[in-house]
């Protein structure tokens, strides 16, 4: 992609932003939320990288690290884990990358809902995915 600068009629190439996927699972759930949220743009309009098994904030702050090259970044993360989501939350703050928390809302208003605790159980989609097999 490219676009022309009006101030200086120079063709300048646009960054690609990067979406990143963060889980402490596979990421499918998220995955599959960037993926139908991007068909709504260009098919190139981004790049999307994801890491699975994210069980640390140092996991997290390297993956970061290596994604960021002066693109345009923002954060779909599920992480079942409170307190690593709390973590990734700050250092994403920190860093100034704007980030959406797919899992942790939706699973606060269905235990005040249901008035039980989640099971917190890393991948519980999958495995009740598979026993449904």
């Amino acid at each position: 992609m490219a676009s022309l600068d009006l101030n200086t009629d120079e063709v300048v190439e646009d960054i690609k932003p990067i979406v990143l996927i963060i889980s402490d699972a596979r990421g499918d759930t998220a995955y599959s939320v960037v993926v139908a949220a991007a068909a709504q743009f260009e098919v190139d309009a981004l790049d999307i990288a994801r890491l699975s098994d994210a069980t640390s904030v140092d996991k997290v702050t390297e993956f970061l690290e290596a994604q960021e090259q002066g693109r345009p970044i923002a954060v779909f993360h599920t992480f079942v884990d409170e307190r690593l989501r709390r973590d990734v939350r700050h250092e994403l703050v920190r860093r100034g990358i704007p980030s959406i928390d797919l899992l942790g809302p939706a699973v606060t208003v269905l235990s005040t809902l249901t008035g039980e605790e989640p099971s917190n159980k890393v991948g519980a989609l999958r495995d009740r995915l598979v026993d449904a097999e």
